[in-house]
């Protein structure tokens, strides 16, 4: 529902205007990546779990991208299962906010709950609960809360690395 989005975007101090922004995007949960040779952000958000599939949460997911502030974002559906340059799938241009809403409420069949938004990954409602409860636990706390171990972690909105990175990372000698 538009308004449970709109509600949360306001608790959280963003001013909605209605109009997709990459603030706004960041706030609902979507993690952004480029691939090599890429120019601008695509921002990404999982939707394989909360459409009740119990494989790989890269089933289906809905990425956004846009060429010039103030256009259209163009938008796929996306299928990560042989990872990279998989599956895409153009559904059409997007500029509103209720837009972006009733798409990823008709792919997944459930109202959708910026909360329940984890990890770059819509989360079932019962699977969002879960996973606040094991946060909460006193070990999970000291460890997660405090300093990022590394530079990439700082911004939380960015994607995980992708499979052909973590190879030249390990190829390079810099990684395991």
């Amino acid at each position: 529902m538009i308004s449970t989005v709109a509600g949360y975007l306001h608790s959280l101090g963003v001013i909605e205007t209605g109009a997709i922004t990459e603030d706004i995007l960041r706030k609902l949960g979507f993690k952004w990546h480029q691939f090599d040779r890429q120019p601008d952000k695509h921002w990404v958000l999982w939707l394989g779990n909360a459409c009740g599939q119990r494989g790989s949460y890269e089933d289906l997911g809905i990425e956004l991208a846009w060429w010039a502030p103030g256009s259209n974002w163009f938008c796929w559906l996306r299928s990560d299962t042989a990872h990279r340059y998989s599956r895409f799938v153009h559904i059409r241009h997007l500029t509103r906010l209720d837009e972006l809403v009733l798409l990823i409420e008709g792919l997944t069949g459930a109202p959708f709950d910026p909360r329940n938004c984890m990890y770059g990954g819509l989360q079932s409602a019962a699977d969002a609960a879960r996973m606040r409860a094991e946060k909460e636990r006193a070990d999970l706390r000291c460890l997660f809360e405090g300093h990022p171990w590394r530079e990439v972690e700082k911004d939380d909105s960015r994607g995980r690395p992708l499979v052909d990175h973590m190879e030249a990372a390990v190829k390079a000698g810099v990684a395991k």
